[in-house]
């Protein structure tokens, strides 16, 4: 139990204590973050439920401070409330939940959920919650709340420095499998089966993982962060301990609740290549072996080092269906080098390059400079390996297209048009 005599405050007299009443003056640690910050913050506080419960548990006050609507926030020095002195009491805050807090126990209280809409609904604030049990309030005083989030921080970072150095993992995207959708706010909180997960969880895509991809120091890359409701889901009790991964039968009941990290690989290396899709790895979260629980308010720091040709790994873990292998390099003009045509006839031309990720000048220069000549029109075919030439006037027209590395090699095709 925790008694409270911290004295008299500012502006309350000696008759209000008398009369069985004491000023408590409720307010956040970390007051000073109370913002109306556009960025994402993990420390910004965009709305507060302050809710107090007597000896028995009952609700006996509850407040919500939110903005104003002018702009000015919410009051940032926290409230006052008028509690019997020499009782106890429970004082909790909800913060960041974006409405007022209905409960009318401490039980219902730690007992509620609190739903997110999307995966990174925390643009406004991370959700936190706040609680100081068995507070015996004797004497005007002042009460600071510590908020504990309730959101995990996962920080992820690659070490390619053991890599064959023929070997190219550019990150596409990287999210959270398995990303609960709400929290408990009291005790620990869990997912207990799929339909509490999002369907796609917390994602970084694109530009947002270029620090992933960006090297720092010694081969090791910069660092992106991505967030989760808590989800406390256990040992892993069937985990060998000598096997340092992490990976669940496809039926075990688990595999659609436990937390996990998938990141997209755009691959390429001498023998294989991602195309139409990327090279996937994922592994289960927690802070061991055996352990699959992501705790609130806990920061996680995980680096990921592949080996070798960074395939060694099969299965869930890493999926590699997307992967193609090189094959020969080569290129390969059709439908032939020489082509005669009329006005008005329409010409399709093209490559075949192996392997496709190849650099490749579908010849654009050459084509516009014979489309201002007059010989033809031309439309780039969808997928820029080849035009077609809708031909327009007499003369010869010159096309190369070429690919580079690990190809390294060009087509010329000569086009003549109504000539003897």
């Amino acid at each position: 139990m925790l008694c409270t005599g911290c004295g008299m405050t500012d502006g309350m007299t000696e008759t209000e204590v008398r009369d069985g009443h004491a000023q408590v003056h409720i307010s956040l640690k970390g007051q000073e973050y109370l913002t109306r910050s556009e960025a994402p913050d993990e420390e910004r506080i965009s709305d507060v439920s302050i809710l107090v419960f007597d000896s028995n548990g009952d609700a006996e006050f509850r407040q919500w401070l939110h903005d104003d609507g002018r702009g000015g926030g919410y009051p940032a020095e926290g409230l006052t409330v008028s509690l019997a002195s020499g009782r106890t009491y429970t004082l909790c805050a909800c913060v960041n939940f974006g409405y007022m807090v209905q409960a009318d126990t401490f039980e219902e209280l730690c007992s509620m959920r609190h739903h997110l809409a999307y995966p990174d609904e925390y643009r406004e604030g991370i959700p936190m919650f706040a609680c100081m049990e068995d507070v015996c309030i004797s004497e005007d005083c002042r009460i600071c709340l510590e908020p504990v989030r309730l959101m995990a921080k996962i920080s992820l970072r690659i070490d390619r420095s053991r890599l064959s150095e023929d070997v190219d993992m550019q990150v596409a995207h990287a999210r959270i499998g398995n990303c609960p959708k709400s929290v408990q706010l009291g005790g620990h909180s869990r997912v207990t089966d799929g339909s509490g997960c999002f369907d796609a969880g917390f994602s970084l895509d694109d530009g947002q993982c270029q620090p992933l991809n960006t090297t720092v120091y010694d081969r090791t890359s910069g660092e992106v962060s991505l967030y989760m409701l808590e989800n406390m889901q256990g040992e892993f009790a069937a985990h060998d301990i000598e096997d340092c991964e992490k990976v669940l039968d496809e039926d075990d009941p688990r595999a659609g609740t436990c937390s996990y990290i998938e990141l997209g690989i755009d691959y390429m290396s001498d023998e294989h290549y991602s195309y139409g899709g990327c090279l996937i790895y994922r592994f289960l979260l927690g802070e061991s072996a055996e352990d699959l629980n992501i705790e609130r308010n806990c920061h996680y720091r995980i680096t990921i080092t592949p080996e070798d040709d960074g395939l060694a790994d099969s299965g869930w873990r890493v999926d590699k269906d997307a992967l193609l292998p090189v094959g020969v390099p080569g290129l390969k003009g059709h439908p032939a080098s020489y082509i005669r045509g009329d006005i008005g006839d329409t010409v399709h031309i093209w490559c075949e390059v192996n392997p496709l990720f190849a650099p490749f000048d579908v010849g654009l220069d050459y084509l516009e400079a014979d489309r201002e000549t007059g010989i033809y029109e031309y439309d780039i075919d969808e997928d820029g390996y080849g035009a077609t030439l809708t031909l327009t006037g007499p003369g010869t027209g010159l096309i190369y297209m070429e690919a580079g590395p690990p190809v390294n090699d060009a087509a010329l095709f000569v086009i003549e048009v109504n000539q003897p």
